[in-house]
């Protein structure tokens, strides 16, 4: 049976308290091994993004469903986690740090009982999938493995979101592209009201993507930036539900 609740955590930026929504399996034996999670963040707060959104529900049932643990949790300013979203993202970076903090060195809150984790992927939709690419530049080092799957990654509007600091997000990027073990599966939509599928494929040109054996890439046709359609949200579940057999079993 599985378990959904609530809980608020500091932040490590500056201990705002973060709303996160955690759904479980209570599991009486767990492996040695341990049990896989999963970190999802939603798109940009001041235009409505939070842990609700269409996007983030979808894949957070498809996780939930396939026995992961999952969190979908919200950045400062949005829902009920305090303070307001910044100007360069930066305090969102620790953000996402803190709930990946909190899965690697769990303390019980409530009724909620973190297992041991084995692996965790971390997973970012719009401007959640930006700030997801921080990660990569932690010099912190777990006991789990990590992956990550870019939804939508806003590649034309960086400078909006961070506040003309596109140059730190590109290092971060960077740093995910040259990591010799991470995997990554990056999905776009060929009509994303954002980023062109010309940005895409230029970006994925000129980094060498396709050429990267940790990188799977996915176009899906016919979507666009807030998949507003059922079918959509299918055609987005198909493409990580074959990537998570193939390289998560």
């Amino acid at each position: 049976m599985t378990t959904r609740q609530e809980i608020f955590l500091p932040s490590i930026h500056d201990g705002i308290q973060l709303e996160a929504r955690i759904s479980y399996r209570k599991i009486k034996d767990v492996s040695e091994q341990g049990v896989k999670a999963v970190i999802i963040s939603h798109p940009y707060g001041p235009l409505g993004g939070n842990n609700n959104n269409n996007v983030v529900m979808t894949v957070e049932d498809f996780f939930s469903h396939k026995g992961y643990l999952t969190v979908a949790f919200n950045f400062r300013g949005s829902g009920m986690s305090k303070g307001r979203t910044s100007w360069s993202g930066e305090p969102e970076c620790d953000d996402f740090r803190t709930i990946l903090k909190f899965l690697a060195n769990p303390v019980q809150i409530n009724d909620v009982e973190i297992p041991k984790i084995s692996h965790i992927i971390i997973i970012g939709y719009s401007y959640g999938s930006l700030i997801a690419s921080s990660l990569a530049s932690s010099q912190t080092q777990y006991t789990f493995t990590i992956s990550y799957i870019l939804i939508s990654l806003p590649l034309s509007v960086m400078w909006f979101l961070t506040f003309f600091h596109s140059s730190v997000y590109s290092a971060h990027l960077n740093n995910l592209l040259s990591s010799v073990s991470t995997k990554v599966l990056f999905i776009f939509g060929d009509s994303d009201q954002f980023t062109k599928a010309s940005k895409y494929k230029h970006w994925i040109k000129d980094n060498n993507v396709l050429e990267n054996e940790r990188w799977t890439v996915a176009e899906l046709k016919n979507v666009d930036h807030f998949f507003v359609y059922q079918q959509m949200e299918v055609a987005l579940i198909d493409v990580i539900k074959k990537w998570v057999d193939e390289n998560h079993k």
